[in-house]
């Protein structure tokens, strides 16, 4: 372990507080007319922020290869048939908070969602994996994803929507693992598209 410098600290706390404000604007205002427009530039906003103060953090293997691809695939279609089994399991205590979250789906046009979605899993991971958990796991070890992951979940709080605050834990200690498994930025980029677009786009929990 190797223990963060005084303004890296700083720099991954700011980070936190600045996820917690934006999604908090994200779930709970107007701004912007639209949930996608919001996360959006949100998400942008945060992977500028690592790119920004994140230089002395060592990220993981920028690669793309076919390899990379048909792993992040696998992995998002293996976490979005997790959630699929557990929201089927749980239907009657989850059922509602769920509806709830797919109100957001009628903000804008599908193909906005769509678009937005892949813009999103990509600016969220170079922030919580390559940057925070990164961080995390160089000053922690290994239960870095685990902090980095009670963080993504964290910031849902505002939302009241328990269901929702859990489904992040679990897509963060997911993304976390396989980030730490594969060292890869791309596989867990691939893996969050793919089950973004299921779960919000394609196939939907209900």
């Amino acid at each position: 372990m190797i223990p963060l410098r005084a303004f890296e600290t700083k720099n991954v706390v700011v980070g936190i507080g600045l996820a917690f404000a934006l999604w908090y604007v994200v779930f709970l205002t107007h701004i912007l007319d639209s949930f996608w427009y919001r996360v959006t530039v949100a998400s942008i906003i945060l992977a500028l922020y690592a790119a920004i103060f994140g230089r002395g953090v060592a990220g993981g293997n920028h690669e793309i290869s076919v390899s990379v691809v048909l792993k992040g695939v696998a992995s998002g279609g293996f976490l979005y048939a997790s959630f699929f089994v557990g929201y089927n399991v749980f239907r009657s205590s989850v059922e509602s908070s769920a509806s709830s979250v797919y109100l957001f789906r009628t903000d804008s046009p599908l193909y906005i969602a769509a678009v937005s979605l892949i813009i999103t899993s990509i600016c969220e991971e170079f922030f919580w994996r390559r940057y925070l958990q990164t961080a995390l796991v160089e000053s922690h070890g290994g239960t870095g994803f685990s902090l980095s992951a009670l963080m993504y979940a964290f910031i849902h709080l505002p939302t009241g929507n328990l269901a929702l605050v859990f489904a992040a834990l679990i897509a963060g200690l997911f993304w976390g693992l396989l980030y730490e498994y594969t060292k890869s930025f791309w596989v867990v980029v691939f893996s969050h598209i793919v089950w973004t677009e299921l779960i919000f786009v394609f196939l939907p929990l209900r």
